[in-house]
């Protein structure tokens, strides 16, 4: 899970910083993430999935596609 964050972050163009203000962490939070990707907490993976509308299977186990289809309402 820890390469899927940071590829995540990357392909956002955000720093550690950044990407950790927008779910509400500290940079070092997100440094330890991917570099320990098994400590994420459920927390965490929920934040992530729902702010950057990310497909869950994909960020835990890398099945499926990395985005959520865009909803139309």
């Amino acid at each position: 899970m820890n390469n899927r964050i940071r590829e995540l972050r990357k392909s956002l163009h955000l720093s550690q910083t950044e990407f950790a203000r927008e779910i509400g962490l500290k940079q070092n939070a997100i440094s330890y993430m991917e570099k320990n990707g098994s400590t994420v907490t459920e927390q965490n993976i929920k934040a992530i999935c729902a702010r950057f509308h990310v497909n869950e299977d994909w960020l835990r186990s890398g099945s499926g596609k990395r985005n959520l289809p865009e909803r139309s309402d």
